[in-house]
């Protein structure tokens, strides 16, 4: 938690999804699809969805490692991972973990940021480009389907902002915390609003360029 650590819910939240994702590919594979989230948290996107997580929430069905997970290989037929790859130490591990999992013809589903600002859980390593993901994804047996951006340049604009603000007022005396968080939740109220111009430029064609978060869809084709 960046700024405003202890007040968090009551700062304005900046992060919008205007071209949301994980929904679409949760429904498309069915309920009776065998579903594995990574990187899952505490949450559960669906009943059906198996979610692992080195964490031990009490919520998770495997506590693990998402570079070893005790699941049998081709077991699955779609595998998720939201805010995952940036925060492990090495992404190809995981991805080839991903490619044991799924049958051939299965479905992965990333969304990594770009253009986001540094946030650290427990570590934050990388940032990819829609091309990057792509070509991630082609070099260990994927073949891309859909990509793009999800949370767009607006909400870039409108984070950085906030996090410039405070980041002037930084400091470790009482005063300095509190001005930095003020100038955090000033520019969060501003910045708001602005970050439903999202819907208006999500198909631009340089959007990207600025885009918070972008996503790759891509269907196993081989052996990594």
């Amino acid at each position: 938690m960046g700024y405003g650590s202890g007040l968090s819910p009551l700062f304005p939240n900046l992060t919008w999804q205007c071209s949301p994702q994980l929904d679409r590919v949760i429904k498309s594979a069915g309920t009776s699809a065998v579903v594995f989230d990574l990187g899952a948290g505490g949450r559960r996107i669906a009943p059906h969805v198996k979610t692992v997580d080195f964490a031990d929430t009490g919520e998770n069905d495997y506590v693990c490692s998402v570079e070893e997970i005790p699941v049998d290989s081709a077991s699955a037929d779609l595998v998720v991972a939201t805010g995952l790859l940036e925060h492990v130490e090495d992404d190809l591990p995981v991805i080839r973990e991903i490619n044991r999992l799924l049958k051939t013809g299965g479905r992965v589903h990333l969304e990594v940021p770009f253009m986001q600002q540094q946030h650290r859980d427990p570590i934050d390593c990388r940032r990819y480009t829609v091309e990057g993901l792509e070509l991630l994804l082609r070099r260990n047996g994927f073949e891309p389907e859909q990509s793009g951006f999800h949370i767009g340049p607006s909400v870039t604009i409108a984070t950085l902002n906030a996090y410039y603000a405070a980041m002037l007022f930084e400091g470790d005396n009482p005063v300095s915390k509190a001005l930095s968080n003020g100038a955090f939740l000033v520019m969060s109220v501003i910045g708001w609003p602005f970050k439903f111009l999202d819907h208006l430029l999500k198909n631009k064609k340089s959007a990207h360029r600025l885009a918070f978060g972008v996503y790759c869809t891509a269907r196993k084709v081989a052996e990594a």
